[in-house]
């Protein structure tokens, strides 16, 4: 194969730590006014949604990181109505809140709107057309704004955000005072679940999010899966004030699957099994962790 006729793409995950893909060709690249975002085609993932130089989705294993994320807070909660998507830009989180016959409104918030309308030119495949669903109503803006001045409640809040970067536009949704504003959007009986970096690649970050939101919610739990575009273990943290993610049982997830008519590639009960049951050495330090990010000092990935 000619070097001529690919290249190699070099992601950093912190600075002193990187992996590589083979990419075929860029398929589009813009600079929109909050990030970099690159649609690429790989050879191993197909095609890859990138910004800011990390990867964000891949044709290939994109089911894995958003069937994680979506389907253990909306079982939980056990008949979510109104849902709530920060970040999402690709819809594919939306795709698979619309799974659940219950919904009859999802509500995504995305500050880009650039990476919208990309993922609805070139990444239909992940989002399948949701954006025209009738149940769904997208907001361009900021997310913190939003929570911040909504006068709705919600059943379910799922935060599918980017990282924690400096630079980045996030970083203030990872933050103690961000937390408490959503458990009173969500009350007693709602669910919220954030992705929450890797436990393997950036250890502390991940550890100080979930430190951060068990200051605020009665019940929290840590969750991780591997993701092979990720070449990472990856991290969630779920949570809520009424109900405990922990006491989730596999049993109970396979029998809501079915009575729903909720078809999914990766996740079932076997797998929810396998997600929380984490090794002793990422527990202990995990639970070791004692910051907690605020505005004023927010937690940010290593740099």
């Amino acid at each position: 194969m000619s070097a001529r006729n690919w290249f190699w793409y070099i992601e950093f995950d912190t600075p002193t730590h990187a992996h590589m893909k083979g990419l075929k060709r860029i398929v589009y690249r813009h600079r929109s006014k909050y990030q970099d975002i690159v649609v690429a085609e790989s050879f191993d993932f197909g095609l890859v949604l990138i910004l800011d130089g990390k990867t964000q989705s891949s044709q290939k294993d994109e089911f894995i990181y958003h069937e994680a994320l979506v389907h253990p807070a909306m079982i939980l909660h056990g008949s979510p109505r109104r849902v709530l998507v920060l970040g999402g830009g690709e819809g594919a989180t939306l795709r698979e809140v619309l799974k659940y016959p219950t919904v009859e409104e999802a509500i995504m918030v995305d500050i880009d709107e650039d990476v919208v309308r990309i993922s609805r030119e070139y990444l239909r495949f992940m989002n399948e057309g949701v954006f025209e669903d009738r149940r769904v109503k997208l907001v361009i803006g900021d997310a913190l704004d939003y929570v911040f001045s909504t006068k709705d409640k919600y059943d379910v809040v799922i935060a599918d955000l980017s990282d924690p970067l400096e630079e980045g536009p996030a970083y203030k949704l990872y933050t103690v005072e961000f937390y408490r504003r959503v458990a009173e959007i969500i009350g007693d009986t709602g669910v919220f679940v954030t992705q929450a970096t890797s436990p393997t690649n950036t250890p502390r970050t991940h550890a100080v999010i979930y430190r951060t939101v068990r200051e605020v919610f009665r019940y929290t739990a840590y969750y991780h899966i591997f993701i092979p575009s990720f070449e990472a273990v990856w991290g969630f943290v779920i949570a809520s004030n009424g109900r405990d993610p922990r006491k989730l049982e596999s049993e109970h997830v396979d029998r809501e699957l079915h009575r729903n008519n909720i078809k999914t590639r990766f996740y079932d009960g076997e797998a929810h099994k396998h997600m929380f049951s984490v090794p002793k050495h990422l527990r202990e330090y995990i639970e070791s962790v004692d910051e907690v990010s605020t505005v004023e000092k927010p937690i940010y990935m290593p740099a």
